[in-house]
């Protein structure tokens, strides 16, 4: 706690937005897949997740750009009020006046929209607030924070969410309208274009391109889809696998079977982060980001390689275990080195650029998914170790770059 009182005014109320926002919207964003496909079928409840995924990745990179060329601040206030409105919708569609799947969708879609433009701006914000010597201390907050959050959501999701839903719906609303307000009267700008007016390309093509020319940031945005591929693996082919080759038995007289064991997966993974997080990074504070990196990407990625090879609870649980220790040493080290990678004048457009990373991740995890049956899960542990090593490798190429640039 006494780190989270020295950072900036500004992030302590970031990291407190980050909480709320995260609770709230957890309590629902799991459950709309389940949602849309009672209501709409499996086929149309695809081609719904495609097109927004598609959105939210155009305006990742919109978004990016823009807050370099107009300021955080504004982009922020924009995007809280536009998803004010998307939950509003949302809610009213679900409310005892009217009911409409579609236009919750759009209201969701609406959400989205907005949740595109903020994240861009806010990590932006985070980057020009922090410095080298900070930010692993704010990124691990951070990530605790919104695991604590989650953990939460998620068991209030599981007893609310199919009788109360718009209740919950409305507490996100309540909560991005906060969220405005918060923005309006409590952060203030901390970039102004015009300082560096000179320096920020106007246009978005060439500012992309200019971006494209930093090597190190390059590499390590390459290395982010594959490190992307192995935090996907939980709502990918983990599981399939658990699903079509998990061995049923009891555990405390709970009968546990592949979807069982995949909810505790997930469990083990949030209470392991929440209790263990501060003590990993006492752990990891003196090493370098080569070690914590490469390191935390081989423990995770080998997390799911174990998980994938396994077939019975005590396999499963041993995995859920190397890969969330692998997780907790990773996250820090490499949201850090993200933001040591942007430069100062260009930081949403860098921002911008890092969003298109989880799309790309999610295709060929899917697509991975998709030709499973041909290869099974041993075929699927192989893949887990090219993967590792597409992360790991030009990761460590470019902190070494990096370094010595400095």
């Amino acid at each position: 706690m006494k780190g989270f009182f020295n950072l900036h005014p500004t992030i302590r109320v970031r990291l407190m937005m980050n909480f709320l926002g995260a609770l709230c919207f957890s309590t629902v964003g799991g459950s709309m897949t389940i949602y849309y496909n009672k209501y709409m079928g499996a086929g149309i409840t695809g081609i719904l997740l495609i097109i927004s995924s598609i959105m939210v990745f155009l305006v990742g990179l919109y978004a990016g750009h823009l807050s370099d060329m107009r300021g955080r601040r504004p982009i922020m206030l924009f995007s809280t009020l536009v998803t004010t409105i998307g939950a509003a919708l949302a809610t009213f569609s679900n409310s005892s006046f009217y009911f409409n799947p579609w236009t919750t969708f759009l209201g969701f879609l609406i959400l989205n929209f907005g949740f595109g433009f903020f994240n861009s701006a806010s990590q932006a914000m985070i980057v020009d607030l922090t410095t080298t010597d900070n930010r692993r201390t704010v990124y691990s907050i951070q990530y605790w924070i919104i695991n604590f959050a989650i953990m939460i959501g998620s068991g209030l999701s599981g007893w609310f969410f199919r009788d109360y839903l718009v209740w919950l719906l409305l507490a996100i609303t309540i909560e991005e309208f906060i969220s405005f307000l918060v923005v309006l009267f409590g952060i203030d700008e901390s970039f102004n274009p015009k300082e560096v007016h000179a320096k920020v390309e106007t246009n978005i093509i060439k500012a992309y391109f200019s971006v494209a020319k930093d090597s190190a940031f390059m590499y390590y945005l390459f290395a982010s889809i594959f490190i992307a591929m192995i935090f996907n693996q939980v709502d990918y082919y983990l599981p399939v696998h658990l699903s079509d080759s998990f061995k049923a038995t009891h555990f405390l007289g709970l009968e546990i079977y592949g979807q069982r064991m995949l909810t505790l997966f997930l469990i083990i993974n949030t209470f392991v982060i929440v209790l263990c997080m501060n003590a990993m990074n006492k752990l990891t504070k003196n090493w370098s980001r080569q070690t914590g990196i490469g390191l935390g990407i081989v423990l995770q990625g080998t997390g799911f390689v174990i998980a994938f090879l396994g077939h019975n609870f005590t396999w499963e649980v041993v995995a859920a275990l190397v890969a969330t220790f692998g997780e907790m040493i990773l996250v820090p080290f490499s949201q850090a080195l993200r933001a040591d990678l942007m430069e100062g004048e260009k930081v949403g457009t860098y921002t911008g650029a890092f969003s298109v990373t989880q799309p790309i991740a999610s295709v060929i995890s899917g697509v991975l998914v998709s030709f499973s049956s041909i290869y099974g899960n041993d075929g699927m542990a192989i893949f887990m170790i090219v993967i590792i090593l597409l992360g790991a490798l030009p990761a460590i190429k470019a902190i070494r770059l990096h370094e010595n640039l400095v």
